[in-house]
């Protein structure tokens, strides 16, 4: 759009007030399908270039939800003619959205471009958790002569990026650069994280500021990141240092990460050329270890028991406790969990431990202390709270307890524009953008905001964007959000007709979809209950149903009979055993003879042990869901998870 058909469009503009929106009276009602269908007209002209005779009718949606992303359009197609003050009111009156985050993004690389550092200061605020406005602010801070501020904040960005920065940041790297901000190691703690994270050619670049050793050692490196089996013997070649044994040790864990046994070869052979620390000799032997015992290889206990406690890593206090307590050496699984007490790694936090804790002291004979274990989680809707309220013979009281009341607050979060806007997209049939806006929203409330605007969308009837909305907050325990009773009919249906447990099929359909009729996965598994397109076929063979193509696999009823009938036969196929027809479902029935123990072990121990993260995680997460939905179904007198869980018997 040209600058004097903008003139045009400013005045006109210009004259209609920014409004904050409320709830509309009944003659705003009375008109809205008029102002959406204007809306779509005129947006779609706005994002061409063009309004044309339409610029007439803009007052008439002067109280529309959606007539600031007009505006907004506006503005980026004229923004070097626009004022800093109008791009500040805009943003001002549309805060924390997707609109003003633009809108500053683009004031502060025109204000960084006239070098106006004290202006940018001034008019673009802080935003955590967008990176361009991170780093023209700490340049600003810099150009102001705010140097240990603006070192600071700089420094911080720099350790956060274990990715590319976007080239607003480039102003930014140059004034840590020209400030010799950056030490040796600062380089390479940033290059650290851009090769594990697979940003190779962004760490070289870095690299370039490191003398030509270093570079030539990153070099290596990214080549040991592609291809470690074939690149580490270049490495084997350096002088004895640290980075080069950091290279050594993060190419050998890649490589049994990909294949075991060269890697054991390379490690054998790096010893006689290096000299490893402690530290680092307990970093591989513990990655050696967790994929023996990932094997449920003997020597992958002895290899793990076998590393100093303080050297072995986290991965490695995992898996020596999955080993032991597949094999039932107590001593050893308690030994485990308290070394991954003492870390602060997230998969350390994980409720499998305290439970194993817990089951550790019961068969030592501390059964005090293994009461202690189960309490701190025996109120917890998960796999292991469950098991471990069973284990202390109580009810799972937050399937009991009625759900609090947010009516104040979601009165609240209609008054909110980003609400109404998100309402309009949705009604306008723009769920991408509705979401997008949604999201945005989220990122300034606190939790308790959270938990009600996922009973809004909840009530209007999005249940997937509700358990997204609280999966948002990290509280697995409010039930009454995060595990909506639906399809009830559908499932009831099919479920009874196969035979199978309608609150296991609702579990699998929860954890598979989150209720998402249309979802589909990048590896093509399809509908609620995620079935990927040959097995539908086999299935709907079986049951004689014509399945021919993705639309008939993403029909809901067809869907959750075939998911249904699917289920009935992995349940019938491992003897009526849930932990491993469940197992089957997600990793497929050919794997869970090879998982069998040599012997009869409770399926606790058999679930824990099971090698593929994934479909452990599964295996939990679904029976934890089938005992809410068993709950929901029968009125809060469903039976206990334990009940549910045969042990696991020899192939």
């Amino acid at each position: 759009m040209a600058a004097n058909s903008f003139w045009k469009y400013g005045v006109l503009i210009a004259q209609l007030s920014f409004v904050s929106y409320g709830p509309m009276n009944t003659a705003e009602a009375a008109t809205l399908e008029q102002q959406r269908d204007l809306f779509r007209d005129i947006y779609a002209q706005v994002q061409d270039g063009d309004i044309g005779e339409q610029r007439a009718q803009l007052p008439k949606l002067k109280t529309y939800p959606l007539y600031p992303w007009i505006e907004y359009e506006f503005l980026l197609d004229n923004f070097e003619d626009t004022s800093d003050k109008k791009l500040v009111e805009f943003a001002e009156k549309n805060p924390h959205s997707l609109m003003s985050d633009t809108i500053y993004v683009r004031l502060a690389n025109r204000l960084s471009n006239l070098d106006d550092w004290k202006t940018l200061l001034k008019l673009v605020p802080p935003h955590p958790e967008h990176k361009a406005i991170q780093c023209y602010r700490a340049e600003a801070l810099f150009a102001t002569g705010q140097k240990t501020a603006g070192l600071e904040a700089g420094k911080a960005i720099w350790y956060a990026a274990d990715h590319d920065l976007p080239p607003d940041c480039n102003g930014l790297l140059k004034q840590l650069r020209d400030n010799k901000a950056l030490s040796r190691e600062d380089y390479w703690h940033r290059i650290r994280g851009l090769i594990d994270n697979n940003y190779l050619t962004v760490a070289k670049i870095q690299a370039a500021y490191l003398s030509d050793s270093d570079e030539k050692l990153v070099e290596l490196w990214a080549n040991v990141r592609r291809s470690p089996s074939s690149h580490l013997d270049e490495v084997f070649e350096q002088e004895d240092s640290a980075h080069a044994r950091e290279i050594i040790v993060y190419g050998i864990n890649r490589a049994a990460d990909k294949k075991l046994q060269p890697a054991i070869r390379l490690w054998d052979e790096s010893q006689q050329k290096f000299d490893f620390t402690p530290a680092e000799k307990g970093a591989v032997e513990s990655k050696l270890g967790r994929w023996e015992a990932w094997r449920h290889d003997e020597a992958g206990f002895e290899r793990l028991r076998k590393i100093p406690a303080e050297h072995r890593t986290t991965e490695g206090n995992i898996w020596l406790a999955r080993i032991a307590l597949r094999t039932g050496r107590w001593e050893e699984v308690l030994e485990a969990v308290n070394d991954l007490e003492a870390s602060d790694d997230e998969e350390s936090q994980d409720d499998a431990w305290p439970y194993w804790k817990g089951r550790a002291l019961e068969q030592l004979g501390r059964d005090k202390e293994a009461r202690n274990a189960y309490a701190q989680i025996a109120s917890d809707t998960t796999f292991y709270g469950f098991m471990a309220a069973d284990r202390l013979g109580r009810d799972y009281e937050r399937l009991q307890a009625a759900p609090p009341d947010r009516n104040q607050r979601i009165e609240g979060l209609h008054k909110l524009a980003a609400v109404q806007r998100w309402e309009e997209w949705l009604a306008l049939g723009e769920r991408g953008k509705a979401r997008r806006e949604w999201f945005r929203m989220l990122e300034n409330m606190d939790k308790e905001g959270m938990l009600a605007a996922a009973e809004l969308a909840a009530r209007q009837g999005d249940h997937n964007l509700a358990i997204w909305t609280v999966s948002r907050t990290r509280d697995w325990n409010v039930v009454d959000l995060r595990f909506p009773l639906l399809y009830e009919d559908v499932v009831l249906e099919k479920s009874r007709s196969h035979g199978v447990n309608p609150a296991w099929v609702l579990g699998v359909m929860r954890r598979e979809s989150a209720f998402n009729e249309g979802a589909e996965s990048s590896a093509r598994a399809l509908g609620l209950m995620q079935l990927m397109p040959a097995t539908a076929r086999e299935v709907g063979r079986k049951l004689g149903l014509n399945v021919s193509g993705r639309n008939d696999i993403l029909q809901p009823k067809t869907n959750v009979q075939l998911g249904s009938a699917y289920l009935r036969d992995m349940y019938k196929r491992f003897s009526g055993n849930y932990a491993q027809a469940t197992a089957a479902y997600n990793a497929g029935p050919g794997r869970i003879p090879k998982w069998a123990p040599n012997e009869n072990i409770d399926a606790d121990r058999w679930v824990e042990s099971i090698p593929f993260n994934e479909t452990r995680r599964y295996v939990r997460t679904v029976m934890a869901y089938t005992t809410i939905y068993d709950h929901k179904l029968h009125a809060d007198e469903g039976i206990p998870l334990s009940l549910r869980l045969k042990p696991i018997e020899p192939d």
